[in-house]
């Protein structure tokens, strides 16, 4: 069985590998931590965020308090049906 992919962080400066030390769930949708580079001969730390901003594909049970922008692809393909439908 293949293993799913994993996002994997990277170092600004040198490219190696930059583990999360730690985030929070500020909002549903923001996210916002530190991340520090495994490279001892860097040493980088840094502050980053996370943040969902578009919807590729609608949720089967969306959350009423969540407001995403819908991609234009998603919308157009929407659209279409929609007036297939009501043809």
């Amino acid at each position: 069985m293949t293993k799913p992919a994993q996002a994997r962080n990277t170092c600004p400066h040198c490219g190696s590998y930059a583990r999360v030390r730690y985030s929070k769930q500020v909002t549903p949708i923001y996210r916002e931590g530190a991340i520090e580079c495994q490279n001892a001969d860097c040493g980088w730390r840094g502050k980053f965020s996370f943040e969902f901003t578009v919807t590729l594909t609608p949720s089967m049970t969306p959350n009423p308090d969540i407001t995403l922008p819908v991609s234009a692809g998603v919308r157009a393909t929407m659209l279409a049906q929609l007036l297939r439908e009501s043809s």
